[in-house]
């Protein structure tokens, strides 16, 4: 048997520790500067979203290429050495090559010709390097150490930067009043109301929410101010109109208006976020404003597992491709979530916190962990698969396959509420629940062939921004109490100051729905519910969305719709509740009124309808 050469061994595994650390180094740049430019494309749109990927790409790189450096050591043992060494170089090359080329290709060139394009630019690498191997393995010897220790330096110097940053700004925090009460804020991304027992749905899949709203106010006609993330959490958090804050139509959340978090973080309150949804609520679209911690990414192993170009090409063509997973690896689940706010929230006992949680648990694709509970199918869901692309989410299905999408969904809820009700009991234990003043709702809803539409940021209809809305607070907010005035949940900044002792404040635009419960008489005075959607170019070209603006106003009994592409549309919620029935021929005056009252808000900005959002 041949003796085991141990010096070619080494050397190869030398390499692959350069090679990686190399590799992951440049390619960790250049995720992190084509993110900034939104340079990136295809299945690596969202990677380097961070200071993270910095030395997460590295890392990652580095085991990849050891494992790649121990296959070829071994291989190395039945080849001639200097074929060892030409091999090992290119597959170095190689790799190399694939990294750096596919970041900018990815979604503009095929993943076979960008491989041949890496295989040719690898060979003349690696014919370069064996041609001059005799400076290039000491030099490999040496570089090798200070890329590691450079690697080791990034990961220290962003990660202890968050934490020292979160403790410098909690130490200079203000005083907060004497017994204020924390703020537990709920979103679940992509909830329609009328999918909730709690809205007279016929399955239970809200069994939590249903008690917690007996123990508080909920709200039965609330809406969000668009049918997508970005737009509906700007208004969550600033309190605005979607024409006011204009974070649509690939505009991000600017600092134009003061947001929830910086107005608790000025009150003296720990503000802590929590981001199931880390794609469209990020830090790097305006989102951490005024929150001293945010996680939004880089949160568990298998996110940073495929943080790198090769951890999601891996994912996406072995993982998907191959073996058939249905959904990204990186998805946080509301256990995940949960626990990092709870560790978050254990942290200082002394100050007040304001804690705002994303759930991504009921978004597409259905495959949460209860996606079967309501259905009479073993495997419901998947096919409306978000995850990976949208642009197939408009095949055809069977009426089978509709009733499982719809079925998943509706246990994705049920999951979802379960894990509200962990996170609560945990809260109860620690003993903080019972001076927290606890708001749920959602951002948007979600389509399910109405309209012949799927999903959701493509249409202004009552599923998509119909949402539900609870207040619950012991002996503040009063027991088992239903308001039926149509409101945008746009109003929570300011409800929640108003709860806080501050019902005149101005940061954010009134009026408070406390005054619904304090005086029902106020209802008269609230203003209509308002939602808009700019023109999305990059949506699935299904759509209506990438065809133009569109707005709608929901009074008690009306919804009127406006479409630069569909025109007009006026329907009647009391008596047709799956909008079949355009009346905006036949109503006139409700329409021209409820067009109006669009109409007289913008003009106070100076806007008329339609109007261009500001690139």
């Amino acid at each position: 048997m041949k003796k085991f050469n141990k010096e070619i061994a080494t050397e190869i595994l030398y390499y692959s520790v350069w090679f990686g650390l190399l590799t992951g180094l440049v390619e960790g740049v250049l995720l992190f500067v084509f993110s900034r430019f939104e340079l990136l494309k295809g299945q690596i749109t969202y990677l380097g979203s961070g200071w993270e990927v910095l030395w997460v790409a590295p890392i990652f790189d580095l085991l990849l290429f050891l494992a790649a450096g121990l296959f070829l050591a071994l291989i190395a043992q039945f080849l001639p050495q200097m074929w060892a060494k030409r091999l090992s170089l290119f597959a170095f090359s190689f790799l190399l090559a694939f990294s750096w080329l596919g970041i900018y290709l990815s979604g503009r060139l095929s993943p076979a010709a960008t491989l041949i394009l890496a295989a040719g630019i690898g060979y003349q690498l690696s014919l370069s390097l064996y041609e001059r191997e005799k400076r290039f393995v000491p030099f490999v010897k040496r570089s090798a150490k200070g890329f590691g220790i450079l690697t080791l330096a990034l990961l220290v110097v962003i990660q202890g930067g968050y934490w020292i940053g979160e403790q410098i700004a909690v130490r200079n925090l203000p005083q907060a009043k004497e017994s204020a009460p924390n703020v537990l804020f709920i979103v679940i991304d992509t909830l329609r109301a009328d999918h909730l027992s709690l809205h007279g749905y016929d399955r239970v899949t809200d069994p939590n929410l249903v008690r917690i709203a007996s123990g508080g106010v909920m709200f039965e006609n609330a809406y969000a101010t668009s049918s997508w993330t970005l737009t509906a959490h700007a208004s969550l958090f600033t309190g605005r109109w979607p024409y006011e804050h204009k974070a649509d139509g690939g505009r991000d959340l600017d600092d134009t208006y003061p947001t929830i978090a910086e107005a608790l973080t000025a009150r003296g309150y720990r503000t802590g976020g929590f981001i199931g949804n880390f794609e469209t609520v990020p830090r790097r679209w305006g989102f951490a404003r005024g929150f001293l911690h945010y996680e939004d990414y880089y949160q568990t192993l298998p996110q940073l597992a495929v943080s790198s170009f090769y951890g999601r090409f891996l994912e996406y063509y072995a993982l998907h491709k191959v073996f058939g997973m249905e959904f990204s690896i990186d998805r946080l689940w509301a256990p995940t979530v949960n626990r990092s706010a709870l560790d978050w929230i254990d942290q200082d006992t002394e100050r007040p916190f304001f804690a705002f949680i994303n759930y991504y648990d009921v978004h597409a694709p259905y495959i949460s962990p209860e996606r079967a509970r309501f259905s009479e199918f073993e495997n419901p869901g998947g096919l409306v698969n978000t995850d990976w692309t949208t642009a197939d989410i408009y095949n055809p299905k069977t009426p089978e396959q509709v009733q499982g999408e719809i079925d998943a969904y509706d246990g994705g809820i049920y999951y979802n509420d379960q894990q509200i009700q962990i996170l609560l009991d945990e809260m109860e234990k620690r003993g903080v629940l019972e001076n927290t003043i606890v708001i749920i709702t959602s951002d948007h809803g979600e389509l399910f062939g109405e309209h012949g539409l799927w999903e959701h940021h493509n249409s202004l209809y009552r599923p998509v921004i119909y949402v539900p809305l609870i207040v619950w607070q012991p002996g503040s907010v009063p027991q088992n109490v239903r308001i039926d005035t149509p409101v945008s949940n746009a109003a929570i900044p300011a409800t929640i100051l108003d709860m806080l002792g501050e019902p005149a404040q101005d940061l954010f635009p009134g009026p408070s729905l406390a005054e619904l419960w304090r005086d029902p008489s106020s209802a008269a005075r609230f203003p209509d519910p308002i939602a808009e959607m700019a023109e999305s170019p990059w949506v699935n070209p299904n759509h209506l969305s990438i065809k133009g603006d569109m707005v709608t106003v929901i009074s008690s009994d009306w919804q009127y719709i406006e479409h630069e592409f569909n025109g007009v549309e006026l329907y009647n919620l009391k008596d047709d509740p799956e909008q079949l029935n355009n009346l905006a021929v036949e109503q006139p005056t409700v329409l021209n009124r409820l067009k109006q009252y669009y109409l007289d808000a913008i003009a106070k900005l100076g806007l008329t309808w339609p109007y261009e959002i500001e690139k």
